[in-house]
């Protein structure tokens, strides 16, 4: 079955959990989500509930993506010019909901959730958000900087720490 049917049309849907890697793996540093998420999904002991989505889409289709999994773990750079390459913040879902409204062309991921959740899809309760601070998203390329590829293995400690999953 296709991820944008309804979750009640797929199997086992309330058990499932979204493992999400976003970010353009051609774009440098914006890469550090599913590469992480990758990382973490290699080091899970029982993944049979678990499945790794590596996406570079919008947040729309990020939501098509959700509909029907009981929980979300994502993954995405963040830029912040104040804190330091390879900072690892928890956001939080709320905050995304006050970010900028529905564009012609455009939405934040909060603008996303909420439409997903008014026209009744079945997106996640229950998501969490790690983004990877960075400094340039979109400089073309295929590797990550320096300072974050010395960073990836204590971001991928700690994600899977804060998750109980070391």
């Amino acid at each position: 079955m296709t991820p944008t049917e309804p979750c009640w049309l797929r199997e086992s849907a309330d058990a499932r959990t979204a493992l999400v890697g976003f970010g353009n793996p051609l774009h440098g540093d914006d890469a550090i989500g599913p590469l992480v998420a990758r990382r973490l999904y290699e080091l899970l002991p029982g993944r049979e509930n678990i499945d790794l989505l590596e996406l570079c889409t919008s947040d729309f289709g990020l939501m098509e993506r959700l509909v029907g999994y009981r929980r979300a773990l994502i993954i995405d750079a963040l830029v912040d010019e104040e804190a330091e390459v390879g900072a690892l913040r928890r956001v939080d879902v709320a905050e995304c909901a006050d970010g900028p409204s529905v564009g012609l062309h455009t939405a934040g991921f909060g603008a996303a959730l909420a439409l997903a959740r008014m026209l009744g899809l079945c997106v996640p309760v229950d998501i969490v958000i790690y983004g990877v601070v960075v400094r340039e998203r979109f400089n073309f390329g295929d590797g990550l900087s320096e300072e974050l590829e010395a960073r990836f293995p204590e971001i991928v400690a700690a994600i899977a720490a804060a998750e109980g999953r070391q």
